[in-house]
C-alpha cells in the first residue's frame, strides 16, 4: 500500500514526545513490510537538521487556501534515516513554524489547521492519492474532517484515514474562527454535536473529536488505556464520542525499536553491554558524569527524561529531585513542558541547583543525550 503519515514530530528530527518515536519507528515497520511509506511535516525551524539527509528543493510553490486569500509554501524533501520526509515550509507573516519551538503558542490550534490543509493541498496538487493517510494527535485531527468534507470532491476519493491519539488531554480545543480560515465554511453544520462540537466547552470546537468522527479506523497506544479512554476519566471529556464510534476504536500497544534502543548494538553510547556484561554500563556512568560536571562518587543516578507535564506526575519528579540529593543519590533530568508555566518552574530550579555537583537538569530535548 502506500501510506501518508501526517504529523507534526517524527524522531529524532522533531520530537517532544513519544508521538515522534511512533511516527519515525512504525514508519519504518511498515516499510520493511513492503509498503510506501511518507512522513509529512511541518518545517520548523527549531529542527535538528543535522538528521537530515540530501534536503533539498521539492516543489517551489504550493498556494494553499487560506482566510480571504492564500499562503505560498515552499516544499522540501529529506531522508530521515532512510524514511522519505516531505517539509512544508509556509511563508507568511505569521511565520506558522519559525518560532523556535514547537508548540506552546496562543495561536497553535491555527497552525496546525494551516499544516493540516497545507499536507492535503500537496496530495492534491501533486496527484497523490495514497490508500492509506495516517494522522496523529489533536494537531491533524482536521486532515480526516477536510478529507470528507472538501478534498474528496476535488478527487481525492480514494484515501482512507487512520487515526492515532496518543495523548486524551490535549485536544485542540479551539472556536470556529479556524472554520472560515480553512474554507469549512458552514459554521452551524460542524459546531454540532455530532461533528466538532466540544463535548465540555459548548461554544468551542475540538480538533481531536473531529478526528474521531470522521476518520476510518481510530487507534490509541494499547488496549488497556483503549479501555481507560471508554470507561473512565482517561478520556478527558470525548467518552461519548468514543462510545458512538467504538465499533473503529481499537488500542494497539506501542513497542521498542530494538535497532535504535538496544545496548549490545547502540551507537550513541559509548560502552555496549549486555545482560552478561552489564558491569560495561559503570563506563556510560562515568562518560554521563564527564558530560554533565557531576561530581565522580560512588553513589546511584537517578534519570528522568521525558515531558514536564502534570500527567506525568511534575510534583512528584520535582519531590524526587530533592528527595535524591537528601539521601545520598545524584539526579538528572531531561525534557521539557508544552505548558510555559512549568518549563519556566524548571528553569528556575535548575538555576537553584546549578552549584550542585550532583544534580544536572537539562531542560529540552537532545537525542543522543537520551541515549
Amino acid at each position: 500500500m502506500v501510506i501518508v503519515m501526517v504529523a507534526s514530530e517524527c524522531a529524532p528530527v522533531s520530537k517532544v514526545g513519544g508521538l515522534a518515536d511512533v511516527v519515525y519507528g512504525l514508519s519504518r515497520e511498515l516499510e520493511i513490510r513492503g509498503n510506501e511509506v511518507e512522513i509529512i511535516l511541518p518545517k520548523y525551524d527549531c529542527m535538528r537538521y543535522d538528521h537530515i539527509w540530501d534536503l533539498k528543493l521539492f516543489y517551489q510553490d504550493l498556494w494553499v487556501p487560506w482566510g480571504n486569500s492564500g499562503i505560498h509554501c515552499t516544499l522540501w524533501v529529506g531522508f530521515v534515516y532512510g524514511r522519505k520526509c516531505v517539509f512544508i515550509e509556509p511563508h507568511s507573516k505569521e511565520n506558522f513554524f519559525k518560532r523556535e519551538h514547537y508548540y506552546g503558542f496562543p495561536d497553535d490550534a491555527m497552525r496546525f489547521a494551516f499544516f493540516s490543509k497545507a499536507a492535503l493541498e500537496y496530495l492534491l496538487q501533486t496527484d497523490r492519492h495514497p490508500d492509506i493517510i495516517h494522522c496523529h494527535d489533536w494537531q491533524t485531527g482536521l486532515v480526516p474532517v477536510l478529507l470528507y468534507e472538501m478534498y474528496k470532491f476535488q478527487g481525492m476519493h480514494h484515501s482512507r484515514v487512520c487515526y492515532t491519539i496518543h495523548n486524551f488531554r490535549y485536544q485542540g480545543i479551539t472556536g470556529t474562527d479556524v472554520l472560515s480560515a480553512t474554507k469549512l465554511d458552514r459554521s452551524e453544520y460542524y459546531h454540532h454535536q455530532d461533528r466538532l462540537k466540544d463535548n465540555t466547552h459548548p461554544s468551542a470546537l475540538n480538533f481531536m473529536k473531529g478526528g474521531i468522527v470522521y476518520s476510518n479506523f481510530l487507534t490509541t497506544v494499547s488496549p488497556k488505556h483503549a479501555w481507560e479512554a471508554l470507561h473512565t476519566d482517561q478520556g478527558y471529556g470525548l467518552g461519548d464520542t468514543l462510545h458512538k464510534h467504538k465499533n473503529k476504536f481499537r488500542g494497539i500497544l506501542n513497542a521498542l525499536d530494538y535497532e535504535v534502543w538496544n545496548p549490545e548494538i547502540d551507537p550513541l553510547i559509548p560502552h555496549h553491554y549486555t545482560v552478561a556484561t552489564l558491569d560495561n554500563k559503570y563506563g556510560n556512568k562515568e562518560v554521563l558524569r564527564d558530560k554533565l560536571l557531576l561530581q565522580k562518587v560512588f553513589k546511584p543516578i537517578i534519570a528522568y527524561i521525558g515531558r514536564l507535564d502534570t500527567q506525568k506526575g511534575v510534583h512528584l519528579i520535582r519531590h524526587g529531585i530533592f528527595y535524591a540529593l537528601q539521601n545520598d543519590a545524584q539526579f538528572v533530568l531531561l525534557g521539557s513542558s508544552p505548558e510555559t508555566s512549568i518549563n519556566n518552574d524548571f528553569f528556575k530550579l535548575k538555576y537553584e541547583l546549578n552549584d550542585n555537583e550532583d544534580c544536572h537538569l537539562e531542560i529540552g530535548f537532545n537525542e543522543e543525550l537520551a541515549h
